[in-house]
């Protein structure tokens, strides 16, 4: 795949605010909330917290967080990725203009799928319970400011991987709230 380098000056210099050395601390901390780790373990984390108390009425949540991180990381891989095809700041700019803190992949950065996961994550949950609302949605833009720290997402990146991971969120609720009883509802939606 071809990858385009298309930014605009405001994406610069947002990125060039971001991507400051913060020193050996805040790169340790950039690198942890990009970690995949951190992100399933914070989503099995706040998955729990549903289950444990929700109980049985957790059952919709879960459904609806399943599909929401179904569709947002399959979807923005499979299709929007390689529709935009955009280059990561780390290989457009030249080298010396920006800081590169760990490693990325070499395809495509628009959406970021760590913001737009994350994203639809804090959504559910916030939403299942509103009182988890602020602390997922914290960790979501915390997980989203990393990337661009760490050189590997420009901001309109992660902010259409927020936006991305709100639309999946609310696709995953709506079709998770069909579901009653085990079965497809058969009222119409509305």
């Amino acid at each position: 795949m071809v990858l385009s380098d298309f930014h605009g000056a405001l994406d610069l210099r947002l990125f060039q605010l971001v991507n400051r050395d913060g020193g050996p601390l805040l790169d340790a901390v950039m690198r942890a909330l990009s970690a995949r780790a951190f992100g399933i373990a914070f989503g099995v984390l706040l998955a729990a917290v549903l289950l444990a108390r929700l109980g049985r009425g957790a059952a919709r949540p879960l459904l609806a967080l399943a599909i929401a991180i179904l569709l947002s990381d399959l979807v923005g891989s499979q299709l929007l990725r390689p529709l935009f095809g955009r280059m990561r700041p780390c290989y457009a700019l030249p080298p010396g203009t920006f800081r590169f803190v760990g490693a990325a992949a070499n395809g495509p950065s628009l959406p970021s799928l760590h913001a737009s996961n994350m994203f639809a994550l804090a959504w559910v949950v916030a939403w299942a319970r509103p009182r988890l609302g602020p602390l997922a949605f914290a960790v979501a833009l915390a997980v989203a400011v990393s990337r661009v720290y760490l050189g590997v997402h420009w901001p309109s990146d992660v902010a259409a991987g927020a936006l991305w991971g709100t639309f999946a969120a609310a696709a995953g609720r709506a079709f998770a709230a069909r579901f009653e009883d085990g079965g497809l509802s058969r009222r119409p939606p509305g």
